[in-house]
């Protein structure tokens, strides 16, 4: 089933009967903004509760004692989120639970290609295009019930004149700026669209190069975007960048889930996922530390080229 087809059917009584396990994939990462909004949605219209589950808990006995029984008879949809994101051995087991899992609550979760639960009738696979045009865009503001005014249309019109196609993530963020906009649409699209919505140009895409260490695609993006802000923006959205993933870093560090994934608010999506993995708090608090610097030394009338000297130190490694 395709996400179309999803948000179609998702609103009729009998879906929720027929189904009970739904499968999320996708070729690409996690899309956390798009689910947001999905579990948002669903929780105003299926008659039942909706609850997240964090598998990286150590309570795995606790976890499954919850999924296999219910309050009261009343069931409960549970979000496990991205079955990826786990470990190897720990990804295989929750498969293996998934698949032999019977009930009597709901399972909902996010996956590559890779996973597959086999065919069984209780199952339902939703196939997430990493990018969606402007029809699919449509169904989803009109899943949202979000009225489209007049101002709307012309915002939606303006950009996928441009924009063919834009990634899930970036059509939730679309939706949520433009219903803000009401009247002044129009400067809207002009001054500010292209800057905050660019899929060519993602601040969260350069992020996530930055956080993944792979210099060649982060060079090359940081080429083409940097002269589309100041250097004073630019130090202070790495200062961000660099002070929360250090933060989410500790929270992760102490096993508190719930707080790192609040922090992480601004961060790609990989880190959370995977790129953490790859840093040490003293690194991350000496990155800040230099980034610091460069902000002191720019409000003194400082070189804008210490930025670069950042980067190459940081792909390097001698903030280690």
């Amino acid at each position: 089933m395709k996400l179309i087809d999803f948000i179609d059917n998702v609103q009729k009584e009998s879906f929720f009967n027929e189904h009970m396990i739904f499968h999320f994939t996708s070729k690409g990462e996690y899309p956390l903004i798009f689910f947001s909004f999905l579990l948002k949605k669903l929780k105003e219209i299926v008659p039942f509760e909706i609850e997240i589950i964090n598998l990286d808990s150590k309570d795995l006995l606790g976890i499954k004692s919850k999924l296999s029984t219910t309050f009261l008879g009343q069931k409960k949809l549970y979000w496990l989120e991205d079955i990826s994101s786990l470990k190897a051995k720990e990804r295989a087991k929750w498969v293996e639970y998934i698949k032999q899992y019977n009930g009597p609550n709901l399972l909902g979760f996010f996956s590559d290609e890779s996973i597959k639960l086999g065919k069984k009738k209780n199952v339902l696979v939703a196939q997430i295009d990493n990018f969606v045009d402007q029809k699919i865009f449509l169904k989803m503001v009109e899943f949202s019930s979000k009225l489209l005014t007049k101002s709307l249309a012309k915002i939606f019109s303006s950009f996928f004149t441009s924009h063919k196609k834009i990634t899930l993530d970036t059509s939730c963020m679309l939706m949520n700026y433009s219903f803000l906009v009401g009247r002044q649409h129009k400067e809207f699209c002009e001054k500010w669209l292209n800057k905050i919505i660019t899929p060519e140009k993602s601040l969260f895409t350069l992020s996530q190069y930055f956080f993944d260490r792979n210099p060649k695609r982060f060079l090359q993006l940081w080429d083409d975007v940097k002269d589309d802000y100041s250097d004073q923006f630019w130090v202070t959205f790495w200062s961000e960048q660099v002070w929360r993933s250090c933060n989410v870093l500790q929270f992760i560090k102490a096993r508190n889930m719930p707080e790192a994934r609040k922090v992480s608010f601004r961060l790609p999506f990989s880190f959370m996922q995977r790129s953490w993995r790859n840093f040490s708090i003293d690194e991350l608090k000496n990155a800040h530390k230099f980034l610091y610097s460069i902000d002191y030394s720019l409000k003194n009338g400082g070189d804008p080229f210490s930025l670069d000297l950042f980067f190459s130190r940081f792909f390097q490694r001698s903030f280690v």
